[in-house]
């Protein structure tokens, strides 16, 4: 007989263009390993848009944060560029070539989940955006970064040029807005706790250490089975 955790679910409320989402990714996932759940939990990613009325195209990102935040508006990433360094993120605003509608982005992570790899494509998305710098309006771009996961050039354009993924993207972020959720990151443990902000691990690894005290193990014994390949019973 042996007994093993039950997963923890995490569901995350987040923008791909979010460097706080990215930087609490971060933390998360180092509270995950000092608390030893790191392979023993459920990660589900959930539409935010930080900014909906940004064109499909995009706008050139030094004009955009200009106009956002004012002429000082390098400064204020000061902060977030040295918090992404503490977690090994090398963020740098004045090299980022747009700011981007991420609805299109939204729609891959949705029908990612479908094929199970949303977490992945999640990190590819962040990583391409913030440290690689890429241009994530463009068809090419998002090629490249489906193709590590399998995805042909011709199906990745056949959902960019569509409006497949639309439906489920616009529901969740009706969904999570309606629960009153209006800032980024948002992580709900076991649909029982939720955290606010790209929050230290230490804080990450109280909750985590609250929900798996709270989970009964799951027990898994040997019996006499069935075997559907020999039909021996």
């Amino acid at each position: 007989m042996n007994s093993t955790n039950a997963p923890i679910r995490i569901d995350i409320i987040s923008d791909v263009v979010c460097p706080w989402c990215y930087i609490g990714k971060r933390r998360l996932e180092k509270a995950l390993e000092n608390t030893h759940n790191s392979e023993n939990v459920q990660v589900i990613y959930h539409p935010f848009q930080l900014d909906p009325a940004i064109p499909t195209q995009g706008i050139d990102f030094q004009t955009y944060a200009y106009e956002r935040f004012g002429e000082n508006y390098l400064q204020k990433f000061t902060q977030v560029e040295q918090a992404g360094s503490s977690v090994g993120l090398a963020f740098d605003f004045e090299a980022l070539p747009k700011a981007i509608n991420t609805f299109h982005l939204h729609r891959l992570l949705a029908l990612a989940a479908e094929d199970g790899f949303q977490a992945e494509l999640k990190e590819a998305l962040l990583k391409a955006y913030f440290i690689e710098k890429k241009d994530l309006t463009q068809d090419d771009a998002l090629i490249e970064v489906l193709a590590n996961f399998g995805w042909s050039a011709e199906k990745t354009l056949a959902v960019l040029h569509s409006d497949e993924g639309s439906d489920t993207v616009k529901e969740a972020m009706h969904y999570f807005r309606q629960l009153g959720i209006s800032n980024v990151p948002f992580f709900i443990f076991n649909k029982k706790y939720a955290l606010s902000g790209a929050q230290p691990s230490e804080v990450f690894e109280q909750v985590l250490q609250q929900v798996r005290s709270e989970i009964a193990p799951v027990t898994t014994a040997s019996a006499d089975v069935c075997d559907t390949e020999t039909g021996v019973c």
